[in-house]
């Protein structure tokens, strides 16, 4: 005999509200929403609990709305009108086909089931979300492209760690971040073209950076990749970069204006085509370097070139800022030999 399903609703649990203020039913247990008022001035959260759908849900909410960590399929029934956050993250969403057109907060479905965002709009209420004002994050799904969502974001756009092998319909313009790693990317052509904040693409299948953004205006990620050249990189990246655990041989490519440089953990012989001056940390270790010839002249924080095969310190460094790493190399380096080599202001570890 199966059993029961005691049905635990809204009214029942949390009384009558007037909607006036923030409304708080999350982790109580609810399997309905029924009873809900039809407007909440304040924010409205119901998540942690055993919801299957927003049914009774009220349909315009002036605060924020969050409904994460429930076992919700669809956003059929919820509000309307979101004037802050909308959090949908961590249930079992498979399409986002009724969520508001327009969020004037952050948008998060992460850690759901979504495979597209495309609407059958026979089947539907025929809208979708198109215009976020804040984050949208659709991390932790399973995408397989990026075609009908959002387009545009007013803050960041993460959609890592899906199943994505292209950008295609990624916003061309983004105030915030990009983020895009732990996908199966290729190629990131059909990204945004414009980036004001922060890129990355760690953790693809990127064998090159040709066709990516026009303009990124902070960070640059493109470690954990099989990039074997650089080609197509901006020549002045406003912040840190960061090729590390690839597999390039040259640096042919690589900006020339940094704050950070990291290109650890790849088959370099040679740093010619380095940045001159580093604002940061410059770390190249764990290549195949026996020399330090093409080094930047001037780094103003550390300078890391440990777990190579290097022999002989001459090269163009000319001063390090913070400390000169260079241990686990083809052979032991005396401090003094360093300090002769280059001015170094920090310590010397060898």
């Amino acid at each position: 005999m199966a059993k029961k399903v005691t049905k635990v609703t809204f009214a029942n649990v949390m009384q009558t509200l007037d909607g006036k203020g923030d409304i708080d039913c999350s982790n109580k247990g609810l399997t309905s929403l029924e009873g809900c008022p039809e407007k909440v001035q304040g924010n409205f959260n119901c998540s942690g609990n055993q919801l299957t759908t927003l049914e009774g849900a009220p349909r315009k909410i002036k605060g924020n709305f969050n409904c994460s960590d429930n076992q919700l399929t669809a956003l059929e029934f919820g509000p309307e009108e979101v004037k802050g956050d909308y959090d949908c993250s961590n249930n079992q969403l498979t399409s986002l086909c009724d969520a508001p057109v327009f969020v004037m907060g952050d948008f998060s479905c992460a850690g759901n089931r979504l495979t597209s965002f495309q609407c059958d709009i026979s089947s539907s209420k025929g809208s979708a979300l198109e215009v976020v004002e804040g984050d949208f994050n659709c991390s932790g799904n399973q995408l397989t492209s990026l075609e009908g969502a959002p387009r545009i974001v007013g803050g960041d756009f993460s959609c890592s760690s899906n199943q994505l092998a292209s950008l295609q319909g990624a916003p061309k313009k983004l105030q915030g971040d990009f983020d895009c790693s732990n996908n199966l990317l290729t190629t990131i052509e059909a990204g945004p073209e414009v980036i004001e904040g922060d890129f990355s693409c760690t953790g693809n299948q990127l064998t090159s950076l040709k066709g990516g953004s026009q303009e990124i205006g902070g960070h640059y990620d493109c470690s954990a990749n099989k990039l074997t050249s650089l080609k197509g990189v901006h020549k002045k990246v406003k912040g840190n970069f960061n090729c590390s655990g690839n597999q390039l041989a040259s640096l042919k490519g690589a900006p020339q204006e940094v704050v950070a440089f990291d290109c650890s953990n790849n088959q370099l012989t040679t740093l010619k085509n380095a940045p001159e001056k580093v604002k940061g940390n410059f770390i190249c270790s764990w290549n195949q370097l026996t020399t330090l010839e093409g080094s930047p002249k001037k780094v103003k924080g550390n300078f890391d070139c440990s777990g190579n095969q290097l022999t002989v310190l001459e090269s163009s460094l000319k001063r390090v800022g913070g400390d000169f790493i260079a241990a686990e190399n083809a052979r032991y380096f005396l401090e003094e030999e360093v300090r002769a080599a280059c001015q170094v202001k920090g310590n010397i570890v060898t």
